[in-house]
């Protein structure tokens, strides 16, 4: 039995996807919403503040026909830290609260990082599930994340990847695999990349 677990939602799930779409995969914690630090989860709605330029951003990469997917590994469930129904209410209250520019799906990873299970970052197959559901084309897709396992799956999957946070490495000193195609220091400056190619 396939031990992956995902939300999705989508505005617009058709029976027969004519042609591949382009996508923007998006991590979570340090991305979408401020990161709680290292090691700390956000383990309930109260927890949860959006980084601030973040759902105008949103907007513009919907306005640019990019289908929006959140992939995201949880392992505070797997860890016993939170029930799977405070996962669920985060990220319910996350699209309510992203009104007209709501995410298209949800996908996440529950799991305990010493699991075993196939989905968790930075194994592709989260995106790669997203693809095929969804009818995405991951060589005309992006990945935005702040961490190394987020670019190695957006390399595993096939898309172009950006490193999105404040304090930025150095790129030669990086791993070969987590290497980005981008580094900005904010969603804003990694859209305006997205964009302008």
């Amino acid at each position: 039995m396939d031990e992956r677990e995902r939300v999705g939602s989508s505005r617009n799930l058709r029976a027969n996807i004519l042609a591949l779409r382009k996508a923007v995969f998006l991590d979570r914690d340090g991305v979408v919403n401020v990161f709680p630090g290292p090691g700390e989860f956000v383990l309930n709605w109260k927890a949860f503040r959006f980084i601030e330029d973040v759902p105008g951003q949103i907007a513009r990469l919907r306005k640019a026909g990019f289908f929006l997917a959140l992939i995201t590994n949880q392992s505070g469930v797997g860890r016993g830290l939170m029930p799977i129904e405070a996962l669920h209410e985060i990220h319910t209250n996350m699209q309510r609260e992203l009104g007209s520019e709501f995410l298209d799906a949800i996908y996440y990873c529950p799991h305990h990082p010493d699991a075993g299970c196939g989905c968790r970052k930075p194994s592709p197959q989260m995106i790669l599930s997203a693809c095929r559901e969804h009818g995405l084309d991951p060589t005309s897709s992006f990945v935005i994340g702040d961490s190394g396992r987020d670019i190695h799956m957006g390399r595993d999957a096939g898309c172009r990847t950006i490193l999105c946070r404040e304090n930025l490495p150095e790129l030669e000193k990086m791993k070969a695999e987590h290497r980005p195609d981008r580094m900005e220091k904010t969603m804003t400056g990694a859209v305006d990349w997205i964009l302008g190619l």
